[in-house]
């Protein structure tokens, strides 16, 4: 029985049919053969097709874990203890196949659920951007011991220089491992492995963050470690190597891959010093001028979310971004959206839509601009001046048109919203808007700007009632085509109910009157505050397990 599994597994077209007859496989069969394939492991790893069949085993065998058919528990301890025994990890994590059958094994004994698109589409791109599956089942403790076990393994090779960060096969496999310690929560180990990638004789090593910057597979372990370090360590990298190249790495100049890392490090930032350190050091005219491309708009972006998780360097933040584009003045602030959105390109609404177009189009943006814009009415007024006062001109452009194209309807979501810096001028933004309703709620993208509007209504009654009136000149239309955008404006009850509809809407608008702070009050401090506290919880118990004599011992 097992010769006759590892054949058909090794075999091109049974591979396929073994891996379906995997998910279907009854208790019994299943059992059997996961202990034949895992008894198999070494052979079959290395094989193209085999390589295959034994991740679609790990999933299956994931995927049963505290249901009735239970999978079997031995067989895979017994096959990890046998790997370490027979010091067979480092041609299993350096191989091009059996690389992708330690990954699955990582996530099957951290209890990980690979969904059934998980190697296409989405969950592709969840992977590669290092998110782990969502779906996470309860494991075994000797489960989770021989998780620790082959954590310790991988490590240890990694430290005595067996296997190697910059290797393209193994660095995968190091993310993903880095990524498991901490969401298990194996404190110990994560500190050990992040030592092991950056540190030598317990202090950050230049020589060595040198090596992994400069190359693709190195500068994906790096970013893994800056995501998954505690405070200390991520003080320590910030402080000894990141500081003072943050400009050259953000523009490409020391490596193609900077721009990522220092996005990273944007990310990781945990104190205002080190945020109010790093925006000073960060160059912003190079970033938004010219010369600079997508990553570098994404690492302005992923500075001022910091300075919002933070709460923190808001003013110093904004005010980089507003000098950088020329924006400094008050008598330029006419010119703040405009600027913003194309990232200095134009300096006039009307040069926002292209020439010569029989209807009003809006020419084509960088992605950058829309984002950091609506990351900008996020922030607190008294900091973006340019954007509230800069608004009135904005106004006198033809906003249905602007409000079609996709990265602008986002932005005009955002404005739109509670919390948006604009205050009142929400209102003015949506009474501007007045007339083309009907035309944005049927639109697929307008739709979404449609129902913002509507939201925005709240507590203006003859604002809404305009509003409504409109969309029923085209309900039919609405219905067949966006019925999201019917149902969240209501437009049943307006038609069939007129009257008691009107006074419903007028005690909505005295309740948000009354209730206005509480309603509309900013939930960015909320969410930095949770974020916050999340995040000074996970770097206690890294910092309690850094006191651990064994650890101590382990990483000096």
């Amino acid at each position: 029985m097992k010769d006759r599994a590892l054949l058909v597994a090794a075999d091109q077209k049974g591979s396929k049919s073994l891996e379906r007859l995997i998910h279907r496989a009854g208790q019994e069969a299943f059992d059997a053969l996961m202990t034949d394939l895992l008894a198999g492991l070494t052979e079959l790893a290395s094989n193209q097709y085999g390589s295959h069949v034994l991740e679609s085993a790990f999933v299956a065998w994931a995927e049963r874990l505290g249901s009735p058919t239970a999978p079997p528990v031995d067989p895979m301890v017994a096959m990890c203890m046998k790997l370490e025994e027979e010091r067979q990890w480092a041609g299993l994590v350096t191989d091009p196949c059996s690389a992708h059958v330690v990954r699955a094994l990582l996530l099957a004994t951290g209890g990980f659920v690979n969904s059934k698109e998980g190697k296409t589409g989405r969950g592709q791109e969840a992977a590669r951007a290092g998110l782990l599956p969502a779906t996470r089942k309860e494991v075994p403790e000797a489960i989770a011991d021989c998780r620790r076990r082959v954590g310790a393994s991988l490590i240890k090779l990694l430290r005595h220089g067996d296997v190697s960060a910059l290797n393209a096969h193994a660095s995968p496999v190091l993310q993903l491992l880095l990524r498991i310690l901490r969401d298990c929560g194996d404190h110990s180990l994560l500190t050990e492995a992040c030592a092991a990638v950056v540190a030598e004789a317990a202090n950050v090593s230049v020589s060595k963050c040198e090596e992994l910057v400069g190359s693709a597979a190195g500068s994906r372990v790096l970013e893994a470690v800056l995501e998954a370090a505690g405070a200390q360590l991520y003080g320590e990298l910030f402080t000894r190597y990141f500081r003072s190249r943050i400009s050259d790495l953000a523009m490409g100049v020391q490596s193609s891959f900077g721009p990522f890392l220092v996005q990273k490090l944007a990310d990781g930032l945990r104190a205002a010093p080190q945020l109010q350190l790093a925006l000073s050091e960060l160059d912003f005219e190079s970033c938004l001028g010219p010369q600079s491309g997508p990553s570098q708009h994404v690492v302005v972006l992923k500075f001022l979310e910091a300075a919002l998780r933070l709460r923190a360097g808001l003013k110093q933040a904004t005010s980089c971004v507003f000098r950088a584009l020329g924006l400094q003045a008050s008598a330029q602030y006419h010119q703040a959206w405009p600027r913003l959105l194309s990232l200095g390109a134009v300096d006039t609404v009307d040069s926002l839509y292209k020439e010569g177009a029989e209807t009003q189009k809006v020419q084509r943006l960088p992605a950058g601009g829309p984002l950091i814009l609506a990351v900008l009415l996020r922030f607190p007024p008294e900091t973006v001046a340019p954007i509230t006062s800069g608004l009135s001109k904005m106004l006198n452009g033809s906003l249905a048109a602007l409000a079609l194209e996709p990265r602008i309807a986002r932005v005009l979501e955002t404005a739109l919203a509670p919390s948006s810096a604009l205050g009142t001028g929400r209102l003015k933004l949506a009474k501007a808007f007045k007339g083309s309703l009907k035309t944005l709620g049927p639109h697929p993208v307008g739709g979404w700007v449609c129902a913002a509007l509507w939201r925005a209504s709240l507590g203006d009654t003859p604002l809404r009632t305009a509003f409504a009136e409109e969309l029923l000149t085209v309900e039919d239309r609405l219905r067949k085509e966006n019925f999201a955008v019917w149902k969240v404006c209501g437009l049943h009850q307006v038609k069939q109910r007129t009257e008691q509809w009107t006074q419903q809407q007028r005690k909505a608008g005295k309740i948000h009157a009354l209730f206005e702070d509480i309603l509309d009050g900013s939930s960015e401090a909320a969410k930095a505050a949770a974020t916050t506290k999340a995040r000074a919880q996970e770097d206690d118990k890294i910092a309690k397990a850094q006191e651990d004599p064994f650890v101590q011992m382990l990483l000096s």
